[in-house]
């Protein structure tokens, strides 16, 4: 049964699609054609199916904490939607200063429709890799039967390595850290 349970989250995972720029509503929409959507895509993300992802309470408060801009007209356009979507995901690990440096370092290099899509196929990739091999990039290979549970110790260490990673960079001065990224795209 556990075997059947987890060979199912892993499928749902592997097939899991994150929405594209260019797949979100082009016409603004109100908050609670906002909520639908974004429920309906970051759901199968979440472990409590019980409680909507997203509530308006939520929004509400992105936007006192300036994280998203406040909707024209009671409308929500395209860029907000995909805002939202990436605070959504990044508040699981990340304070709301850190998803705003985040957001505000990628915005600063690319257009945002560009960085969005960026930001979609790199956790799609993570996602992937996660859930496809379960290395966990080669650490926590301390037992040579791998369970669930040793799974599940591998990813929760390498969620905190990867959140201290970024941490670190983003306290980083704000030019030198655009800088490095220059650097690796000229010398890419």
């Amino acid at each position: 049964m556990l075997d059947e349970t987890i060979e199912s989250i892993t499928t749902q995972m592997l097939e899991y699609h994150f929405p594209r720029y260019d797949e979100l509503s082009a016409i603004p929409l109100y908050r609670d054609q906002v909520l639908d959507s974004l429920n309906a895509y970051m759901l199968p993300l979440c472990t409590d199916q019980s409680q909507p992802p997203v509530t308006a309470a939520m929004i509400n408060n992105y936007v006192k904490l300036k994280l998203l801009a406040p909707p024209v007209k009671k409308k929500y356009d395209r860029d907000q939607q995909a805002q939202l979507l990436c605070i959504l995901l990044l508040k699981q690990v990340f304070s709301i200063s850190e998803i705003s440096r985040l957001l505000e370092l990628q915005t600063h290099t690319y257009p945002f429709p560009q960085a969005y899509d960026y930001f979609c196929v790199e956790f799609e990739t993570a996602l992937r890799d996660t859930f496809s091999t379960r290395s966990f990039s080669g650490i926590g290979q301390q037992t040579h039967h791998p369970t669930p549970l040793s799974d599940l110790v591998c990813s929760a260490a390498l969620c905190v390595a990867q959140k201290i990673f970024t941490q670190k960079f983003l306290h980083l001065d704000a030019e030198y850290s655009i800088q490095l990224e220059m650097d690796a795209c000229v010398n890419g």
